[in-house]
């Protein structure tokens, strides 16, 4: 979705920024953040969350169907954007591939200032539905639904822009 400038705000360069820790800090930071052992928590932390994230998923999953209905297309990318992002983390990969197909038409369409496919959208919205429900069904075809889709966005994306099919 197209970006708009925020009133009374400004962009600082991330080489203007000053850096939180000193650079030997930042170091052992990075050092520690990589080990197995931090790896081996997070781990243990997100498997104990997985059902409360799977939750949060479903629940985008409802908002999203909610903004479709309405037509309400940047709560429809809102939503779109929080399931890929989150999906992965919960366990649906599957889930987190369709919403990402999902989010680059949505994003495709509106720089070309049109309106979404309603069939495109409603094929989005039944795969992330059964997707995120269902994890055996997702895990075993998952990828071949993320495939198919991005098939059938690559073509609408070709028609928006080339409309005569020359």
């Amino acid at each position: 979705m197209p970006t708009t400038a925020i009133p009374d705000t400004e962009f600082v360069s991330p080489d203007d920024y000053p850096p939180l820790l000193p650079r030997s800090r930042r170091f052992q930071a990075m050092a520690m953040l990589k080990s197995s052992e931090t790896l081996a928590k997070a781990s243990r932390a997100i498997a104990l969350r997985t059902a409360e994230l799977r939750g949060a998923v479903i629940a985008l999953v409802r908002a999203l169907a909610e903004a479709l209905a309405a037509r309400d297309w940047p709560s429809v990318f809102a939503a779109t954007h929080e399931i890929r992002g989150l999906a992965g983390t919960a366990g649906l990969g599957a889930t987190g591939r369709i919403a990402n197909v999902f989010c680059q038409y949505l994003d495709t369409v509106a720089r070309f200032g049109h309106a979404p496919d309603e069939k495109v959208c409603a094929l989005h919205l039944d795969a992330l539905v059964l997707s995120a429900r269902t994890e055996d069904d997702a895990a075993r075809h998952g990828d071949a639904v993320a495939q198919e889709l991005c098939a059938l966005v690559a073509r609408k994306l070709a028609e928006l822009k080339d409309p005569a099919g020359d």
